[in-house]
């Protein structure tokens, strides 16, 4: 890479240089061409009235008078021809690209471990307490990221959107809600509140939402106002995107967690895990096919296969591993949470990174060193957590 951008410096440099020369000789020849049209009288055709005889315009016919001597000098401008660009050998670029991932994938791997670590110790003294509350604090970090990415993007695109100062509370005021809607199952425990009671502070906090929403638009003025409704929509759009596609589908872990127990929400959560790791291996190593260039351009078919295969000659072990008791047909379940873990899980990613580029960001957050924010780290498992307590809801519970 600093091959290449050295090269590209030079050969910027060198046509400045041929473009300021080629000025240079341009000017000098208009000059001259003025000059010797002034000389004429100025006459701007080609046809001369006389000839031209150093200070003055001797008429046709008429000799020369004697005049001194006058030496012109010419002005020669040296200009330098562009090197070639100089190119890096494509054995060279490889081996550099190689090398760079290998460096990326050793930085990623400690803080991983690490994670991994915390989370295995925080269980194992916790239990399924632990987990929903780990699943809580991921969900508030989901949310503040994915909306924080287009709050800033906007920033610096000129946004107006702090002449609605109600904008921020309104934003967690629409998360509040959204977690007590998709845990209210766990409020019910932890309080005294009913079913139908939770029903009615639910839709009370949706209705106070509403009516918020648009009190406030219909309190602006001025100018600008349309171009202001149309930045509010389009962030309480994102808002309500995220509560959605991020809070709402992590929700079913606690259900998952709170039915089925702590090892059906590892299991796939381990197997999302496998499915990346192995996906980037198999990328730095055999990677030559670009899956989706214009969404993720370091994602490869070679990753995408070699992880999927991984993941599923994987699952059958790491099941028994995580599920205790004499479960009939545990191989297929696994085998099926793999497929899904390999085939539709990685697409969470893939808008993930869609949101990234559309709006100039490298990662969504810095939380993680080597991983970036909450939402880069869980992007896929929130697509897998759903499915799982879908599958277990309508087929693991009619087998046992």
């Amino acid at each position: 890479m600093k091959i290449t951008t050295a090269s590209i410096l030079i050969l910027s440099l060198q046509l400045s240089s041929f473009s300021s020369a080629h000025s240079s000789a341009n000017f000098v020849k208009s000059r001259a061409k003025a000059y010797s049209l002034k000389l004429r009288g100025g006459q701007q055709d080609d046809t001369p009235t006389g000839s031209y005889h150093g200070n003055y315009i001797s008429p046709q016919g008429e000799q020369p008078k004697a005049t001194a001597t006058t030496t012109a000098t010419a002005v020669v401008v040296d200009v330098a021809s562009p090197p070639a660009s100089t190119t890096v050998d494509a054995p060279l670029a490889s081996a550099t690209s190689k090398s760079s991932k290998l460096t990326n994938l050793q930085e990623r791997t400690g803080p991983a471990v690490l994670m991994l670590g915390a989370t295995y110790l925080l269980l194992k003294y916790t239990g399924d307490k632990g987990l929903i509350g780990i699943i809580l604090l991921m969900q508030l970090g989901l949310y503040s990221e994915s909306t924080s990415v287009v709050e800033v993007f906007q920033e610096k695109n000129g946004s107006s959107i702090d002449k609605i100062k109600s904008y921020p509370l309104q934003k967690w005021w629409w998360f509040t809600t959204a977690m007590a809607f998709s845990g209210r199952d766990l409020i019910m425990q932890l309080t005294s509140l009913n079913g139908d009671q939770m029903n009615i502070i639910t839709f009370c906090m949706t209705a106070v939402s509403l009516v918020g929403a648009v009190m406030q638009l219909a309190m602006l003025s001025g100018p600008g106002t349309e171009d202001l409704y149309r930045e509010y929509l389009g962030k309480l759009a994102c808002c309500h995107f995220s509560l959605l596609f991020l809070v709402g589908q992590s929700s079913f872990w606690i259900k998952t967690v709170r039915e089925y127990g702590l090892g059906w929400v590892l299991f796939p959560a381990l197997l999302v895990i496998v499915n990346d790791t192995m996906a980037y291996v198999f990328g730095v190593l055999l990677g030559k096919h670009k899956l989706i260039p214009k969404l993720s351009p370091k994602k490869t078919v070679e990753g995408f296969v070699g992880a999927g295969l991984s993941t599923m000659a994987i699952a059958s072990p790491l099941v028994k591993r995580c599920i205790a008791g004499d479960v009939p047909n545990l191989a297929r379940h696994a085998i099926i949470l793999a497929a899904y873990a390999s085939v539709v899980s990685p697409f969470g990613g893939f808008l993930a990174s869609a949101v990234k580029r559309a709006h100039g960001a490298k990662d969504f957050g810095a939380l993680i060193p080597g991983h970036g924010g909450v939402v880069d780290r869980f992007d896929c498992q929130v697509v897998t957590a759903p499915f799982v307590y879908l599958y277990l809801k309508n087929f693991y519970n009619v087998e046992s």
